[in-house]
């Protein structure tokens, strides 16, 4: 329940985001890495790219920023032109303006995997719990 629940609440926020922010052209400048694993292997294996963009927004002034999502393979190149979406109160907050940089796609996969989960432990716990109560 808790991956239905937090796939909602990115589903929600990217929602909200998306209601407010404006669009335009930026570049990516450079990947940020953030690696997650222990060993050297698994750091480069779970390795995730956050794409860094250069833009100028609609008041004609240019930022740098991070994209909080980010993926392996990396979603843009350096060097690469991209539609973006930003805060025009806080320009910071930038995203690459797809299904998956936006945070759509991230949002429906928890959702659909957390749901797939729940109906999983409903078809299997509820038989089980069953069982259990009317044998004793």
């Amino acid at each position: 329940m808790i991956l239905t629940f937090l796939g909602g609440a990115v589903i929600l926020n990217t929602r909200d985001f998306r209601g407010r922010a404006r669009r335009g052209w930026g570049q990516v400048i450079r990947l940020r890495m953030n690696q997650t694993g222990g060993s050297r292997r698994e750091r480069r294996d779970s390795a995730v790219y956050h794409p860094v963009l250069r833009f100028t927004t609609v008041d004609g002034q240019t930022v740098e920023a991070e994209s909080p999502v980010g993926g392996n393979p990396p979603l843009a190149r350096p060097g690469e032109r991209v539609a973006i979406m930003y805060d025009p109160g806080d320009p910071m907050r930038v995203r690459i303006d797809s299904p998956m940089g936006g945070g759509t796609l991230v949002g429906a996969v928890f959702m659909g995997v957390g749901l797939l989960l729940l109906v999983i432990g409903v078809r299997l716990g509820v038989p089980f719990l069953m069982g259990n109560l009317f044998s004793a």
